[in-house]
This record gives structure tokens, C-alpha cells and sequence, in this order.
């Protein structure tokens, strides 16, 4: 599992890469070109894009210094070390998702290596970077930056694996190979906004009816629910999973009611190269998007002002 934690325009001002806002991608069953459903104001919070590959077993402590270096210049002005995070693989041929335990250490071995974070200055943009694992996080940031869009961050990401696997390269310590491919996009739905109590779930997604066979029983004080999904291709073959989970929470500012949506779609890249992974990238995100919009009312995408998409 990803550990989650967009800027005002599509240009990254860590990574300098401006892109073109387009929300125009290729449908997850067919090879026509349809409009994805595009919301003016998105209820997201935080988007995490991360990259599993084969660990670098020849990666130390002391190259997570010289690796600040390289992405200091490029606005990572701050560094916070965290514990490792583990494997996760989709598994389609098992019933739930296989997470790998903690490595065993063993005398011979070398000191456990950190999870290195990557910060900018506003916070609001971070970058992840284990032995085993890069992560691209943006969030929203206490000024409520809009959304900037998966293109700016999926090109932010381009940029930043670019730059650790030429570090890799340089420094000799292994090449990246590709394993698993994750994004996870998280989402605050706030009360008041089509809604104003938890037990108003059914106005807010379209997997949950207040119904009872024989009205015995009054509104659900709350409910929450989690749900996974086959990812497909226009084949029909299995390429991952999509994870959702949804939650009630009071918002700590004010305590509020929201709900919390998450959704992570996880798999394999297939060639397992840069070229299978940016192609999975964005099977996962047209997934996240189009289901995100089917998980969700009509009423919640006209107050999101939804624009377009099928």
C-alpha cells in the first residue's frame, strides 16, 4: 500500500515539466478515444503515484545524501527519513492482494535503509524513495491549491524517475526493474454539499440505498464500505485491481462530517519496462476516474460540475 500523504497550474515548479491539460485517454475496453468525466471542482485531496521495482541491493545510507543533492536543486528543499515500506503484488489468481512481511536481517546483513521523504517548501509536493520503491505524492496544501491534474503529476513523476534511475546508474547501484504500478487518489467529500449527515451516504454514492425490507429498522447512523474491482484491458484480460474505500470523518479544523473516498488501482506492468508502466499508469487513473464517477451520484457531479465524459 502506497502511504499517501495538485500545484495551481500544470507546470511543476520542482520538476520544471509544463504539459498540456487534457483529460482525452484511451478507454480501458476499447481503443476509441473518449472524453474522461472532468469535474471543475474535484473533492480531491492528495494524489500518490508510486513505482515498485526489483530492490537495489547495492543502495546504502550514504547514497540517500548524495540523492538530496540531486533533487534539492529541483525544489526538494527539505528531508525526513520513515521506516520502509513494504511490498504489495496483486495477485489475480488469489483472492486478496499478497503483501510481503518485514525482511529478515540477519548478522551478515547491512542496517535496515530509511524510507527517505523529499519535501518542498509549501509541503505540498513530496517525493518517496525507498530501495524498493519511488513515490510521487501531491497534496492539498492549507491555502486549498486546486487540483492540478494527473498530467502535471504523472509528468512530475516521468521527470523524478528519470533523474533517481540515472542516480542509480551513475553511482552503480542496480537498475530499476519494474514490478508493480500504484496510484492512489484521495478524496474528501465534504458535508453541506449535497449532504449533511453521515446517514445521507445515499446521496452521495450509488452503491448504498436506505431501504429496508420491512422499515423496522431508522437511518444507519453511518456506514462505510470497501470494495475491489478487476481492472481490464480492451481484451478483456485481468490487468489489476481496483481498491475503494469509503469512510465517515469529522474534518479536525472544525469537525465537520466528510467522507473519506479512497481509490488505489494496483498491477503488473506488462512489458516491465518505463514503456509497460506509463501505459498501466494510465489504465489506473482512467479506472480511478471513471470509477470514481460511477461510484458517485449524479446530484455530487453536478455540485463537482462535471463538464464531460461517458
Amino acid at each position: 500500500m502506497v502511504q499517501v500523504w495538485e500545484p495551481r497550474t500544470a507546470r511543476s515548479p520542482s520538476l520544471g515539466t509544463t504539459v498540456p491539460k487534457t483529460n482525452t485517454i484511451r478507454s480501458p475496453m476499447s481503443d476509441l478515444k473518449l472524453p474522461l468525466p472532468d469535474f471543475e471542482q474535484p473533492p480531491v485531496v492528495e494524489v500518490a503515484i508510486s513505482l515498485q521495482f526489483m530492490p537495489l541491493e547495492s543502495i546504502r545510507s550514504s547514497h540517500f545524501g548524495l540523492l538530496w543533492n540531486v533533487f534539492r536543486k529541483q525544489g526538494f528543499s527539505r528531508t525526513e527519513d520513515h521506516g520502509e515500506l513494504a511490498p504489495a503484488f496483486e495477485d489475480l489468481s488469489a483472492t486478496r492482494p499478497v503483501t510481503v512481511g518485514v525482511r529478515l536481517q540477519t548478522f551478515d546483513d547491512a542496517p535496515p535503509l530509511p524510507r527517505v521523504w523529499f519535501l518542498n517548501q509549501d509541503k505540498n509536493e513530496l517525493l518517496q524513495i525507498q530501495r524498493d520503491r519511488l513515490i510521487v505524492n501531491w497534496r492539498q496544501g492549507i491555502n486549498a491549491e486546486p487540483y492540478p491534474r494527473y498530467v502535471a503529476i504523472i509528468e512530475r513523476f516521468r521527470a523524478a524517475v528519470k533523474l533517481f534511475a540515472d542516480f542509480a546508474n551513475l553511482e552503480q547501484v542496480g537498475e530499476i526493474v519494474p514490478t508493480q504500478c500504484e496510484i492512489t487518489y484521495v478524496n474528501h467529500l465534504q458535508a453541506g454539499l449535497g449532504w449533511e449527515n453521515h446517514s445521507e451516504i445515499d446521496k452521495v454514492v450509488t452503491t448504498w440505498r436506505n431501504i429496508s425490507s420491512d422499515g423496522f429498522l431508522p437511518l444507519p447512523e453511518d456506514v462505510n464500505f470497501a470494495a475491489r474491482y478487476r481492472m481490464v484491458d480492451k481484451t478483456g484480460n485481468a490487468v489489476g485491481r481496483l481498491h475503494v474505500n469509503f469512510q465517515p470523518a469529522n474534518r479536525s479544523a472544525d469537525h465537520r462530517p466528510i467522507f473519506i473516498m479512497n481509490l488505489t488501482a494496483r498491477g503488473k506492468p506488462e512489458p516491465a519496462d518505463m514503456t509497460g508502466v506509463f501505459q498501466l499508469f494510465d489504465r489506473e487513473h482512467e479506472w480511478i476516474v471513471r470509477g470514481f464517477a460511477s461510484l458517485t451520484s449524479t446530484t455530487m457531479h453536478r455540485l463537482w460540475r462535471r463538464k464531460n465524459g461517458n
